[in-house]
């Protein structure tokens, strides 16, 4: 090991916390799409995912915004499944 290396500074632990804007933006675009589809645009892997991941991301969220986005999600895909069926 060469001094360099002994001495060099360390590196900063990156951030794990979500940023809310950043979970916004993404469920916002998410949203726009389930909105403006007339057919289901995810495939049931795509699905599955999502149905997990929302839930999740909005722990990040006030408590009201939080209830919003996810009836709305859940609104969303049954009016989407239903035109499938």
């Amino acid at each position: 090991m060469s001094q360099f290396e002994m001495f060099a500074p360390t590196a900063q632990p990156v951030s794990t916390v979500p940023d809310a804007d950043q979970v916004r933006a993404r469920l916002d675009s998410l949203m726009r799409t389930l909105r403006q589809a007339d057919d289901l645009p995810l495939t049931e892997k795509q699905l599955r995912f999502w149905r997990t991941v929302v839930p999740q991301m909005t722990n990040w969220l006030p408590a009201e915004e939080k209830t919003a986005i996810c009836a709305e999600f859940d609104a969303q895909i049954v009016r989407l499944t239903r035109r499938a069926a």
